[in-house]
């Protein structure tokens, strides 16, 4: 007799295991204007901004990927930000310096979340979650599915 084992676990989301691969997720439920592809700008880390490019030619998304040192952050064309070796409080003054208050950030290096970034990644059990700063959420005017909110909810 044979016996046929069957697991479901495909059927399931997996969960994420990396920054570079929520952070691109992330980016895909923002609004963006239609005739702009946006550029993440990877700030003072061209390791990191080397293994995003590579993420996006897996993933297949079209975003840009720029590796940019910290000193010139307020003169690029930035939609979004990564940081990932910055204080919160250099996040924030980055962010504040920026000509205009709309770019998405995100931070690995910010796990309290209450300055600096909009989105703070983080390891739980293994796996990439994140948190939400909603004060810089809601100053810098950038639209984000409610949906992305309540998987950062239900992360708590």
């Amino acid at each position: 007799m044979s016996l046929l084992y069957i697991f479901t676990r495909a059927c399931f989301a997996s969960p994420i295991q990396n920054f570079y691969a929520l952070t691109l997720s992330i980016m895909s439920y923002s609004k963006w204007p239609a005739d702009n592809v946006p550029t993440l700008c990877i700030i003072d880390n061209p390791t990191v901004a080397n293994s995003f490019q590579s993420q996006v030619k897996q993933q297949s998304y079209s975003y840009k990927i720029q590796a940019i040192p910290a000193s010139s952050f307020s003169k690029t064309q930035c939609q979004a930000v990564y940081f990932s070796n910055l204080s919160p409080q250099q996040q924030q003054n980055l962010i504040n310096s920026y000509p205009t208050r709309n770019v998405l950030s995100f931070s690995s290096n910010n796990s309290d979340c209450e300055i600096g970034s909009i989105f703070c990644l983080y390891q739980q059990k293994g796996n990439a979650t994140f948190k939400v700063n909603l004060d810089s959420l809601s100053r810098s005017q950038i639209r984000i599915d409610p949906r992305v909110l309540l998987l950062a909810k239900n992360a708590e």
